[in-house]
Parts: structure tokens; C-alpha cells; sequence
């Protein structure tokens, strides 16, 4: 006769396999309630280290100037030249060489000006580009300056990042990646950042380096891998397996881009994704991309 202890033994253990199959993920793996603030605040914070490695990057000085030749265009039923300069006053000044008189005229488009709160301006319409535009002429506007001219001497492939961003070195850089990403997570991705590398065809830039004089700089052939980041719903967030005290997998209902492995294409919508958090002596780290 079998041990009916036994039997309730074998019965019970059989029930814990299953929940804990169930569970989908370690014994050991937190309770999301006490990582979700501290998930969710890397989730966050890895939207601005996508921009600077990913995606548009570190604001850079413009190539030229906002009305040079290279900028301007021609309308060919009236025959003048016109330029748009973003302005912090009127958002868009139109600026238009009126070959009558020989000289440079600026214009505001009629509800620029009204949102600008200004008075008095002479009223008008513009025709550019086959359209006729209600605006008000200014009289003496003065077009602001360019920040930097490049010269002949400059890099032909970097554009010098701008003084006032908070990033002026590849290390201020790491530092505030290494404050939301993995060291091992990071090891690959400095290496096209600021290394580069040369494959059998091509050689691959690094995207940010110092210049030869001390100016921080970001290479300008760069193509952005996302023009939106994916967004995620940081309440769906639920421990999966494999997981453990030290490497948890969450999945999480996001909105963006994804590959449709069913079509094999590309698709726009809600979706699941699974991100991979390590922890480290000095808190947990993403150690999956987010964008």
C-alpha cells in the first residue's frame, strides 16, 4: 500500500512546478511593485541617450547660413528670389530680393504677426511659390547673425556641437549613459560612437570625437535610426521568466515601430516587448535598447 503521505508530498510538488511555471518567471525575481518606480524612471531617462546616440544627435551649428545661396528659393512667375528665416519673434520672417528696387525686403506672414502681439506694420500680400500670402512688411528688421561661419580649414564630415550643450566631451557622454544603460550593453555601442570601425567596403565615422584643437564635433552624414521613439505604458509592466534577483525580464505594452513577423514587415502600433534590466553595484541598468 502506498504512503499516502508520500502521495499528498508528490501531489504538492507537482502543484509548485506548475505555478511556478505559471508564475513566468525565478522564485528569486522581485516583486515588480517594488522595482516598477525605478524600471520606469530608466525606461524615461533612455529616451534622451537614444537621441544623442540614435537619433538626431547633439545640437550642432548649421552648415550655413539660414539665407545664403544655397538656401534660397526662385519664384518663377513673379521672379524673385525668397528666404525663410526662423525667428524668435515671429517664428518665420520672409526675407525676398525685390529686383525693382535692388534690395532685400522682409516680410511676416499676416498671423505670425497678429501671435506676435506687434503693432503698426505696413499690410501686404506676397506672391511665392504660387501662392499669395497676407503678411505685414517690416521696415527695419535686422537678420540675426550666424553663430559660426566653418571655414575652408574646418572638418569636412563633423559639424562643431554647440557651446551651450550640456554635452562637451565623449565622457560627460558615458557618464550619463552609464547612469541608465549596462557596461555590457554600452561596450558595443561605444565603439561606433565614438571609435568607428572599417569594414571590407566602407569605413564607418565615428559619430562624436574631439577635434585636433579641442572643439567637440559630430559626424554629419549620419542617418537617424527612428524618426519617433517607441513610447511604453509603464503600468502593463509584469516580470517574465527567465528572471532572477539580478536579471529581470519585464514585458511591457509599447507603441511604435515593429517588425511583423507573421507579414515580415514593417508596422505601426501597440505591441509587446520584452526589456532586460541588470542590477549593478550602483542600482539596476537597461541591458536592451528601448527606442
Amino acid at each position: 500500500m502506498k504512503n499516502p503521505f508520500a502521495r499528498c508530498v508528490s501531489l504538492l510538488a507537482a502543484c509548485l512546478i506548475a505555478l511556478s511555471a505559471l508564475s513566468g518567471c525565478g522564485s528569486d525575481a522581485p516583486d515588480i511593485e517594488s522595482v516598477r518606480d525605478e524600471f520606469g524612471a530608466l525606461i524615461s531617462a533612455s529616451a534622451g541617450i537614444n537621441d544623442i546616440f540614435f537619433g538626431p544627435g547633439l545640437p550642432v551649428y548649421p552648415r550655413t547660413s539660414q539665407t545664403d545661396d544655397k538656401n534660397a528659393s526662385y519664384d518663377e512667375q513673379t521672379g524673385i528670389y525668397y528666404w525663410f528665416i526662423t525667428d524668435e519673434t515671429f517664428r518665420e520672417v520672409i526675407k525676398y530680393y525685390d529686383p525693382a528696387e535692388r534690395v532685400n525686403r522682409y516680410a511676416v506672414r499676416e498671423e505670425d504677426y497678429a501671435a506676435s502681439g506687434q503693432t503698426g506694420a505696413t499690410q501686404s500680400v506676397l506672391t511665392l511659390g504660387g501662392e499669395d500670402i497676407p503678411c505685414r512688411m517690416l521696415e527695419s528688421y535686422a537678420e540675426p547673425e550666424d553663430e559660426y561661419v566653418y571655414e575652408d580649414g574646418d572638418p569636412v564630415y563633423y559639424d562643431y556641437v554647440r557651446t551651450d550643450c550640456p554635452y562637451q566631451t565623449v565622457e560627460s557622454i558615458k557618464e550619463k549613459a552609464e547612469e541608465v544603460y549596462s557596461a555590457g550593453y554600452l561596450e558595443q555601442i561605444y565603439v561606433m560612437l565614438f571609435d568607428g570601425y572599417k569594414t571590407d567596403d566602407n569605413i564607418i565615422f565615428a559619430r562624436y570625437m574631439i577635434s585636433d584643437d579641442g572643439r567637440f564635433m559630430a559626424y554629419n552624414g549620419f542617418t537617424p535610426y527612428f524618426e519617433k521613439q517607441t513610447e511604453y505604458d509603464l503600468s502593463s509592466m509584469k516580470i517574465v521568466s527567465p528572471s532572477s534577483a539580478s536579471s529581470v525580464n519585464v514585458e511591457i505594452t509599447a507603441r511604435g515601430t515593429y517588425i511583423d513577423y507573421e507579414k515580415l514587415e514593417k508596422a505601426t502600433g501597440e505591441f509587446k516587448r520584452v526589456l532586460k534590466f541588470i542590477k549593478t553595484a550602483s542600482g539596476w541598468r537597461l541591458d536592451t535598447p528601448t527606442y
